[in-house]
């Protein structure tokens, strides 16, 4: 009896063990803390890095899955900039859609990226419409605005 009861111990800590590791994992980005996961790569959005592009929409995309995200394809004088906004209920609720041939100013945060210009958007305006997407800490506004729902 003995070497059964060192053996369910052992089993015990060890479940305890593993259980602990998983729960110490750390957290994925989104987690309300200015960051998320594009494409298999974590980004963040960075607030004393701040720049505006100005352009006209050539593409408007709502990424797959629950929150169906915003991707503008802004057209500059320079490049094509591909602006993230957040989720497509949000800018429902601000009353801000976009179509193709918009002219649009985002101001938000440039990611680095090996193939596209990217930035994560805190602001856009689009005529005398502006929507403000995160607040002065990068942290997005929509997260308040679904936890009131």
């Amino acid at each position: 009896m003995n070497k059964l009861h060192k053996i369910i111990v052992g089993l015990g800590i060890l479940s305890l063990l593993l259980t602990a590791s998983a729960w110490a994992q750390p957290a994925a980005p989104g987690d309300g803390k200015g960051m998320m996961r594009k494409g298999g790569m974590a980004i963040q959005y960075d607030p004393n890095n701040l720049e505006t592009v100005q352009g006209e929409l050539t593409q408007v995309q709502k990424s797959p899955g629950r929150s169906q995200g915003v991707h503008l394809h802004v057209k500059t004088d320079k490049e094509t900039v591909i602006a993230i906004l957040g989720p497509a209920s949000f800018l429902e609720q601000q009353k801000m859609d976009f179509a193709v041939g918009d002219k649009v100013e985002v101001t938000g945060s440039r990611i680095k990226h090996p193939k596209n210009a990217i930035i994560l958007a805190g602001e856009v305006k689009k005529g005398d419409q502006v929507v403000k997407l995160r607040d002065e800490k990068g942290m997005p506004l929509w997260r308040r605005s679904l936890k009131k729902r």
